[in-house]
C-alpha cells in the first residue's frame, strides 16, 4: 500500500479535498490515509469515495503507530510535515507535495548518504510562492494555486517510479 499523510499544521501546506480525491482516484494501489484528529473528517470523506481502495486511519493512531504504518508502506505521499521526516528516517520513498513552502528552505527529507527515491511536487513559476516559511490559515492571494494546480498525473508517474 501507499501511505498518504493528509495533514499539516497549516492549511496552506495541505492539498484540498478535491485535489486529494483526484490523486486517490488515479493511484493504482491500496492507500492508507494518515493524519491527526483534526484530519479525521477529511479522511472519512476520502475513504467513502473509494472504500475498496482506501483505509482511513486519520485521527485513530498515535504518532508511533502512524510511523509503524509508514514502515510497512511501499512509499509515502506527504505534505511538508513531520510525517515526511519520519518517512525519511525510515528510508521510505517519498513524494512531497509542496504548497506555500519550498524545499530550498532546507525543510526537505534527510536521507544522509542513502540513495532513496524522492520527488518534490511543486507548481512551477508561481510568483506568490513561497508566501511564508511555515504557513497560513488560508491563501493570502485567495487562489491557492500552489496546491490547486498540482500535477496529479505527474505525481502518479513519480509514485510508480518510487515503487519500482
Amino acid at each position: 500500500f501507499v501511505a498518504i499523510a493528509i495533514g499539516g499544521q497549516h492549511s496552506t501546506k495541505k492539498m484540498p479535498f478535491t485535489q486529494l480525491s483526484k490523486l486517490i482516484e488515479q493511484i493504482q494501489h491500496k492507500i492508507v490515509l494518515l493524519g491527526g484528529k483534526e484530519d479525521a473528517e477529511l479522511g472519512k470523506k476520502l475513504e467513502e469515495l473509494n472504500p475498496n481502495k482506501v483505509t482511513n486511519f486519520s485521527g485513530q493512531l498515535t504518532l508511533h503507530e502512524s510511523a509503524g504504518v509508514v514502515a510497512l508502506s511501499k512509499a509515502v505521499i506527504t505534505h511538508d510535515t513531520g510525517m515526511m521526516h519520519i518517512a525519511a528516517a525510515l528510508k521510505k520513498p517519498i513524494i512531497t507535495l509542496w504548497g506555500n513552502t519550498i524545499p530550498e528552505f532546507g525543510m526537505g527529507p534527510y536521507y544522509g548518504k542513502h540513495k532513496i527515491f524522492y520527488f518534490n511536487s511543486e507548481v512551477p513559476k508561481l510568483k506568490c510562492r513561497p508566501c511564508h516559511k511555515l504557513g497560513h490559515n488560508q491563501c493570502p492571494k485567495g487562489h491557492f494555486k500552489c496546491m490547486n494546480l498540482q500535477n496529479i498525473p505527474t505525481i502518479c508517474l513519480e509514485l510508480e517510479k518510487a515503487i519500482g
